[in-house]
């Protein structure tokens, strides 16, 4: 009798691994079929996705960042002026090959070059080609942050007839910005690099917060973009149903990370000449802080120009920017991710441009997905690279314009 529960059990935890690894273990969204089929052809990683058995989101999301980086990456800092705005080029060795792309990645909130997820991105990265290699790091998260740095105005990429007439006021016309406003900054960082060397073309990847801000600058600056491809991965689109429907656990978590990610440059507002005399900040209720909102309410709302959390979350949505993106996007997402919530997706919103292509797993976690029978290596990164390479070809390039 035991013998047979126990044969019975194993037949069928047998039957659970092979179903993993014979299953499609991904869901693809277009509204562009004949587009869809180019990509799967052309970008094999994408539907070969085969997680490690039993593994469920928390797992994936944690070991990554628990594990050593197998590789070591050199850093090369570059900063942008006197801005706090940086980018780290990766391993360039002695110089940057102008006439490659330059690959952009925009970390989280915790992204740097050691970082697990970063780390793998890099390495994979080189393998499939990529040499010129950078990570931006936004003025929010430098020790030498210049809050009174202003961009020009043609730098802000906003529609002031439409979504961003109630936003923007005023001061980003006349000069007089109260707001540090980071898809304008980005931008004011692409052109620096595109000025400087010459890139023929420049692909990104954003990663959780770092594609919002991709989604959103994209869709604000549309054909004046300077980047040609693009990639986000586990990106809160709607910020607004990622914040409703947040784990207490990640919520705690994600909190932490922001008080964390303050303390760098809390210094800065002990003196008031450091900043715009029109912020309200209160830095010791956020560095108290125990959930996003509240956070979000007394420190992040108030620098990025909004008049509460809520009118924040509401405008810097990527998802409502998705429908003016001018360049061939993928977007990579999980069910099971406990930082964001799959209605945070956005799903509806972003496969309405039809040059958006929506790659949605079954399970992987918050930037994990890890993949082989000893969930030794790191999925996400393959069809991204894919994705982008196969943008570098002219064209390609031309050929999805018109679709």
């Amino acid at each position: 009798m035991k013998v047979g529960i126990l044969g019975g059990c194993c037949s069928y935890l047998s039957y659970l691994v092979w179903n993993n690894y014979t299953s499609n273990q991904v869901e693809l969204y277009s509204l562009n079929t004949e587009l869809q089929n180019q990509i799967i052809e052309n970008c094999p990683s994408l539907t070969s996705y085969r997680p490690p058995a039993f593994y469920c989101g928390f797992l994936h999301t944690v070991i990554p960042t628990i594990s050593r980086p197998k590789e070591k990456h050199i850093s090369n800092l570059e900063k942008i002026g006197d801005t706090g705005i940086s980018v780290d080029f990766v391993d360039k060795g002695q110089q940057i090959n102008c006439d490659q792309p330059l690959l952009l990645i925009i970390p989280g909130l915790t992204g740097k070059v050691q970082n697990g997820y970063v780390n793998s991105l890099i390495t994979q990265a080189h393998q499939y080609g990529f040499n010129n290699i950078c990570i931006y790091t936004y003025r929010m998260l430098s020790k030498e942050a210049n809050f009174l740095f202003v961009p020009p105005y043609q730098d802000y990429g906003i529609d002031l007839q439409g979504i961003d007439q109630q936003y923007f006021r005023n001061d980003v016309i006349t000069g007089q910005t109260t707001r540090v406003d980071l898809a304008a900054d980005l931008h004011y960082t692409l052109k620096y690099l595109k000025q400087k060397y010459k890139f023929k073309q420049i692909l990104a990847i954003g990663c959780s917060y770092g594609g919002v801000q991709l989604g959103n600058y994209l869709g604000r600056f549309q054909e004046d973009s300077y980047i040609d491809a693009g990639v986000t991965i586990c990106s809160p689109h709607n910020i607004t149903e990622s914040e409703k429907n947040i784990s207490t656990i990640m919520d705690l978590t994600m909190t932490y990370i922001l008080r964390r990610g303050l303390k760098i440059n809390k210094h800065l507002f002990d003196d008031p000449q450091n900043y715009p005399k029109q912020w309200s900040p209160q830095i010791s209720k956020a560095m108290n802080s125990l959930f996003v909102h509240q956070f979000d309410r007394y420190y992040t709302s108030q620098v990025y120009g909004y008049k509460s959390e809520v009118e924040y979350y509401k405008h810097f949505s990527s998802s409502y920017r998705f429908p003016q993106i001018k360049i061939p996007m993928l977007c990579i997402a999980s069910k099971d991710d406990y930082a964001v919530n799959i209605k945070a997706l956005s799903l509806d919103q972003l496969i309405q441009n039809k040059q958006t292509i929506v790659c949605l797993a079954k399970t992987g976690g918050h930037i994990g997905f890890l993949e082989g029978f000893n969930a030794d290596s790191t999925w996400f990164p393959k069809p991204a690279l894919e994705f982008l390479q196969y943008f570098t070809k002219e064209q390609e390039m031309e050929q999805y314009k018109g679709q």
